[in-house]
């Protein structure tokens, strides 16, 4: 994902600077992004607090501790957190809410994810993130708990499909990211769009509702 920020970057005159290098020229640093681990996103959450850097964030498996840690930076700094940057997820979501608004049937529901073989959490912090959404929105139209499926193969970027099962049949619906370009793109608009925010924690929603 780095090298993927840094050639977008590139093409739009952009001047990214590696998080490791040192030493850094803080004087002309306009935000962070983050798709590194736990760890590594407590040092990126630390450093921009110091520094009062807006924060971009698409790492993912977070404890209770790195929790607490966004609970105490959006108090100081604006901090956007996204478990997927694409706005082919948001169109995805869209698209299933139209659907249960227009089905009287409670429905059986799996989403399956299927990501390449290095990606350490499971499951995907997007399939969570439609999960919850699923859940927390249309709990009356889901026929028992939202199972997930996770599957490791390949090189694969993100695949993520919905299944909906109930007495009308079958609908599915599906998102594949052909490469890390369009979360890359994401990140930047989005990084774009939160230097201009007060303090607080903003999700990937909160960006595409100001930008749509």
């Amino acid at each position: 994902m780095g090298q993927a920020i840094q050639t977008q970057c590139k093409q739009f005159d952009i001047e990214a600077l590696d998080f490791e290098d040192k030493p850094k020229d803080l004087t002309n640093i306009s935000v962070v992004i983050d798709f590194s681990s736990p760890k590594g996103f407590s040092n990126c959450v630390n450093f921009c607090m110091e520094q009062k850097l807006p924060l971009v964030s698409g790492t993912t498996g977070f404890s209770e501790e790195h929790l607490a840690l966004i609970s105490s930076a959006k108090k100081s700094i604006p901090i956007l957190i996204a478990s997927n940057m694409s706005l082919g997820i948001a169109q995805l979501k869209n698209s299933i809410e139209e659907y249960l608004m227009s089905t009287s049937f409670r429905s059986k529901c799996k989403i399956i994810e299927i990501h390449h073989t290095k990606k350490k959490d499971s499951p995907s912090g997007t399939a969570l993130e439609i999960s919850r959404f699923l859940t927390e929105l249309f709990k009356s139209k889901l026929d028992g708990m939202v199972e997930i499926e996770s599957y490791r193969i390949g090189n694969v970027f993100g695949i993520h499909r919905i299944v909906f099962e109930n007495a009308e049949g079958l609908i599915t619906f599906q998102h594949i990211a052909n490469s890390r370009n369009i979360f890359a793109k994401g990140s930047l608009q989005a990084a774009r769009w939160i230097q201009s925010r007060e303090s607080g924690e903003y999700n990937f929603a909160d960006f595409l509702n100001k930008k749509l």
